[in-house]
């Protein structure tokens, strides 16, 4: 199985940096991790190759994954056409995380490792990982 990870980098010499890694093995997920974590990655946009599309014409999947790393606490976010959009139920103590393309409410943010986790499910299975606990996040 592969996923697909891309995310923006902050940077004031140019406005459209950005990362991206392809992962096919369980232990490349701590590279992702470790490059989420840098102080100028946004969150990550995550797609499962195995799984198919929800509109073929247009490219369209039918799930979206997000993934953060911040502030020592690993942030996740999954929807699909079986799943309203949920976030992990986390430290109680973590912060809200806002981004761009993603808001974590506060009490969302779980341990780097955990994070890790959670992502080596979504790529063995192509499906919202059940060995973490979920909770529905308001889009609005």
């Amino acid at each position: 199985m592969t996923i697909t990870a891309v995310w923006t980098i902050t940077s004031a010499q140019d406005a459209n940096a950005g990362d991206g890694l392809t992962i096919d093995e369980p232990d490349q997920i701590d590279e992702l991790i470790k490059r989420l974590s840098e102080p100028a990655a946004g969150p990550a946009t995550i797609w499962h190759e195995g799984r198919k599309l929800a509109d073929t014409a247009s490219g369209m999947l039918d799930h979206d994954v997000v993934a953060a790393v911040e502030g020592g606490y690993g942030y996740l976010g999954y929807i699909d056409a079986d799943h309203d959009y949920a976030v992990l139920e986390g430290d109680p103590s973590s912060p809200e995380l806002h981004a761009e393309d993603a808001d974590f409410p506060a009490g969302s943010g779980v341990t780097p490792d955990r994070l890790a986790e959670a992502l080596r499910e979504f790529l063995a299975t192509g499906l919202r990982p059940t060995g973490v606990t979920w909770r529905e996040a308001d889009l609005s």
